[in-house]
């Protein structure tokens, strides 16, 4: 099963271009294919992080901050309070 590709134009540094150079003329490898790797093991670390942050911040009663509030990643007054509803047992129900 081939992964869904999607494309993706950006500019990179002189030692980053030198890097994919040289290790495609070593591997064989298309300095695109090169690229890909590198990203996606950067993307599944990133996931991995996010997935370890979560539990522990479920686990320290911090789950607010998982609920997508607004401001909550930028640290802004109010979005650690949870969310509107949540002592009132709403917690579970489902959101559209």
């Amino acid at each position: 099963m081939s992964l869904d590709l999607k494309d993706f134009r950006g500019k990179i540094t002189t030692e980053a271009d030198c890097v994919l150079e040289a290790q495609a003329r070593v591997t064989g490898k298309d300095r695109q294919e090169i690229a890909r790797e590198v990203l996606h093991a950067w993307a599944l670390r990133q996931i991995d992080e996010a997935t370890i942050l979560g539990r522990l911040l479920r686990a320290e009663g911090v789950a607010g901050a998982l609920e997508g509030l607004p401001g909550a990643s930028q640290g802004l007054p109010g979005a650690s309070q949870g969310v509107a509803g949540e002592s009132q047992g709403m917690r579970g129900s489902k959101r559209a």
